[in-house]
């Protein structure tokens, strides 16, 4: 009796879990939603943020966004999550994206020269060292100074405005002009391809590379080929008069007393390949959502599944934070995250992604902190992050896998070595895959999805990988290795 109440017990525990359990993760996220007003409102109050737009994601939906403060303080003009910011260095991003976009259609290849693209490039390299790439630029070691020379009296007369208190006119940088006519002045300040160096100078040319091999303008390009595809309809490099309204107006504080001033406005020129982007926390939550689309077969994508794990992938190896190709790189709580900020006079960005999670995190503001300080984005991400993990963490260990069948489609087919001495045939049976080989037909086993390309056998209770899948760039399944041999896909 009492062994047939225990029975119950456990049942009756089973079914409530079973009842329960969906949604209490999606309750939790809720919940912490809720609570991010009040966070937010909290953190924005500690420096007197003008207005803080705020952006969540999760994998293709954008689960929270709202906007607090002012756009205008003179004119009490409320921000929205329809305000337009410029995201400064976020822009780096999109150069990054066009880079990955013209490699993958064999326009350029990111070990290309950077002097193949622009013949002016000839620059004093350290001894011992090759020239200057292009996949150098994409992730800052290619040894550019952060800025380039005549950048100077930029960084000059931003002293003596801070000195002047907004009394000193801003110079503005270097023309593209000037820039290409100075390229054969230019020494490279570090040893390429060791420590990343951050690098705007790097970018410019990157930008003016790609621009002049395209053979369409930059700004063009970028709206056309990336903004447009992602319906960012409010981001841009020019403003048409409608969205001019709903430009948030940039201020800068200036210690001791964090006095506020009306920022100049910028001219963009060569800043635009790294740093001219006007945009939206939600267009870059856009932009984010693209960065979960690289496991997803059948829809059209501006960058193959391939391109996007590429651009997250550390290019370098000194240090715990490096860089990918535009992304910088760093770990918290054992999860890779993916971020790149952007601020100048008036306004500072963020974009965070957490790409296993599938959660990212954009953060607006108009204005800055030149003499160092940020502001409380970094704490805001931080708290972001601790209530947010846990929940998502628990919620992906729920999750099925998500192999469909038309996933498991693009990997039947007929597989040989090169020369034929062993031949394999993947086929579809009962909504399952089988793996057997010609010269053996004994050999004939169900092959299951570990994760992404990566199969092992059904009756491995450890699911040991077996199976690694490759494909080209296009989501089509060219090869798999098994047991250190490569089988080529025949049909």
């Amino acid at each position: 009796m009492g062994y047939i109440k225990i029975k119950k017990a456990i049942y009756s525990f089973l079914f409530s879990v079973m009842i329960i359990a969906p949604g209490t993760s999606q309750t939790s996220i809720d919940s912490l939603i809720n609570a991010m007003p009040e966070t937010c409102k909290s953190l924005m109050d500690q420096r007197g943020w003008p207005s803080l737009s705020i952006s969540l994601v999760h994998d293709q939906e954008i689960i929270y966004s709202q906007a607090f403060g002012l756009a205008d303080i003179d004119k009490n003009v409320p921000a929205t999550t329809k305000t337009i910011y410029r995201v400064g260095s976020i822009t780096k991003l999109f150069t990054a994206t066009m880079l990955m976009q013209m490699a993958e259609k064999g326009i350029v290849n990111l070990n290309d020269p950077l002097i193949k693209h622009i013949p002016a490039y000839k620059p004093t390299y350290p001894i011992n060292t090759g020239p200057t790439t292009l996949h150098q630029l994409a992730t800052h070691t290619s040894g550019l100074n952060v800025d380039a020379n005549q950048g100077f009296w930029h960084y000059l007369s931003n002293l003596m405005w801070i000195v002047s208190r907004g009394k000193e006119q801003i110079v503005w940088g270097v023309t593209k002009n000037d820039l290409l006519t100075t390229l054969d002045q230019v020494e490279i300040r570090y040893v390429p391809n060791t420590k990343p160096h951050y690098s705007n100078f790097g970018y410019q040319l990157l930008g003016m590379a790609l621009e002049r091999t395209a053979k369409v303008n930059f700004e063009k390009y970028v709206k056309s080929k990336i903004l447009n595809p992602l319906k960012m309809n409010d981001s841009g490099f020019n403003l048409n008069e409608e969205q001019r309204s709903r430009f948030a107006v940039g201020y800068t504080y200036l210690e001791p007393n964090f006095e506020r001033f009306v920022s100049p406005d910028w001219e963009l020129d060569v800043l635009k390949y790294s740093g001219g982007l006007y945009s939206t926390s939600e267009d870059i939550a856009r932009f984010i959502s693209l960065q979960f689309r690289d496991q997803i077969d059948g829809r059209k994508q501006i960058i193959s599944g391939d391109g996007l794990r590429c651009m997250r992938t550390p290019q370098t190896m000194q240090g715990k934070d490096t860089y990918g190709i535009g992304w910088g790189i760093y770990y918290k709580d054992g999860y890779q995250v993916i971020t790149h900020a952007g601020g100048h006079w008036g306004f500072f960005a963020k974009a965070e992604v957490i790409p296993e999670l599938k959660f990212g995190v954009v953060i607006m503001t108009n204005c800055n902190y030149p003499q160092g300080y940020i502001g409380p984005e970094k704490r805001l991400t931080k708290i972001i992050y601790e209530k947010f993990i846990p929940v998502l963490k628990e919620e992906k260990a729920k999750e099925p896998d998500k192999q469909n069948k038309h996933d498991l489609n693009r990997y039947v087919g007929q597989y040989a070595v090169a020369g034929r001495s062993a031949s394999a045939n993947i086929y579809p049976k009962n909504k399952k895959l089988f793996l057997r080989f010609k010269e053996r037909p004994s050999f004939n086993y169900e092959i299951k999805p570990v994760k992404l390309n990566e199969f092992c056998f059904a009756i491995d209770p450890k699911k040991n990988v077996m199976l690694r899948f490759k494909n080209d760039g296009h989501e089509n399944v060219i090869n798999f290795e098994f047991l250190s041999f490569i089988f080529k896909k025949e049909n």
